[in-house]
């Protein structure tokens, strides 16, 4: 018989926590879908706040466990699994959470974790632009809209840093510490 999790190991309590932030990425990323939003193609990344946790907390490595298996899963619940809308989704989350790795150097970067978010948010937008543009829509006057795709990423960006900040500092007050 099995023992019950110990959250006095910290090998299990990293694993709860990455479990969590995982779970709550992909709440957030179904929730998201409600929200009406001026475009089909612009989401507020909100699941994105849950990297950021993870980061912070845990690592880059744990960053990038949390964002693969959130949009596993979030793909996998929206039925858009292995479609364009999945790739683009997994393409553009690597790019963001190896910006946000970039910026962010374990705390010791220039950046805040809304300048972290922003960066991310960019190179996210600027990720899936590039292959939709390449593989779905090779046509030059869809590049007349990046700069409004630029003005949400920077608009998302900014509130996820926002809220992230706001939650890292809440649960460092708290004492709350992720393992």
């Amino acid at each position: 018989m099995s023992s019950p999790l110990s959250l006095n190991n910290p090998g299990e309590r990293r694993l709860l926590a990455m479990g969590l932030l995982v779970a709550l990425g992909v709440i957030l990323h179904r929730a998201e879908a409600l929200i009406p939003l001026p475009s089909p193609w612009v989401k507020l990344g909100l699941a994105n706040i849950m990297t950021l946790l993870a980061l912070v907390f845990l690592g880059f490595r744990e960053a990038c466990v949390v964002t693969v298996l959130r949009i596993l899963l979030g793909s996998t619940l929206s039925g858009t699994f292995l479609s364009p809308t999945f790739f683009l989704s997994f393409a553009g989350g690597a790019a963001a959470v190896a910006t946000m790795a970039v910026c962010y150097q374990n705390g010791r970067g220039p950046l805040s974790l809304v300048g972290v978010s922003v960066a991310s948010a960019l190179v996210h937008t600027l990720t899936v632009f590039f292959l939709v543009h390449v593989f779905l829509i090779p046509q030059n006057t869809f590049l007349n809209l990046l700069p409004f795709f630029f003005a949400l990423a920077l608009l998302s960006g900014t509130l996820n840093g926002l809220v992230a900040n706001h939650l890292v500092r809440h649960l460092q007050k708290e004492g709350i510490a992720l393992p």
